[in-house]
């Protein structure tokens, strides 16, 4: 039954498919992978679609399945799923976060999986100290990456930062530049409701950071 399903899910995804963008999308990405030519939103109409049919016990396999597919919008399909509020056991979603990391090789499919971080580590928060045992020292940046992206509500009013702006300060010195993006995507976000503590962060760590990291946090900053 579950072969049958994913298999069906991706006859149907195909179906959607423009082969025409498959160039484009592989030269954007950058990453030799199956494409199908299928846009986000298209994919979110075929899992809304695909929701209402199933249970959470058939939607958790069909998951690992589509991502083990190694298709780029199958990944797309996986963020999706794990959105819906339909999926409510948060520690069989961690588990499946937790694995999928090791396949992260690019910004866009670490992405799609973080609203769903979003959704397991605000409210089972215990997890941030798995991400800074097991995710923080990792030797797959795309997955160090994925600390601030994946805690990136953090920066939202009413939210703490501290841990996340601790974990930034830890990563000042590595200058990948995925890694140093994200150190500026995150003071960015945090600097529209609370600048002060952006503008201490940068007095602290600016000359350590890349230029274009430091303009990118200091983007709202007056």
């Amino acid at each position: 039954m579950a072969a049958a399903k994913i298999s069906l899910f991706l006859t149907e995804l195909k179906r959607l498919g423009n082969p025409a963008d498959i160039p484009a999308m592989r030269d954007y990405h950058k990453i030799n992978r199956p494409y199908l030519g299928v846009r986000v939103p298209q994919i979110k109409k075929l899992t809304d679609l695909w929701i209402d049919k199933l249970d959470e016990k058939e939607i958790l396999p069909l998951c690992d399945d589509l991502w083990a597919s190694n298709i780029h919008e199958a990944h797309m399909a996986v963020g999706k799923f794990l959105e819906y509020n339909k999926l409510a056991n948060l520690p069989e979603i961690w588990k499946r976060l937790n694995k999928y990391k090791e396949n992260f090789d690019s910004w866009a499919m670490a992405d799609s999986l973080a609203h769903v971080g979003f959704k397991v580590l605000r409210d089972l928060p215990e997890y941030l100290d798995i991400m800074e045992r097991k995710w923080l020292t990792h030797k797959n940046f795309w997955v160090r990456r994925a600390c601030l992206v994946f805690t990136l509500y953090q920066t939202k009013p009413g939210m703490d930062p501290e841990r996340s702006l601790t974990w930034a300060s830890g990563m000042v010195d590595d200058h990948e530049w995925f890694i140093q993006k994200s150190i500026g995507w995150y003071l960015r976000e945090l600097s529209k409701h609370n600048p002060s503590r952006v503008k201490k962060f940068l007095f602290q760590y600016a000359k350590r950071m890349k230029p274009f990291a430091v303009r990118e946090a200091s983007k709202y900053l007056a």
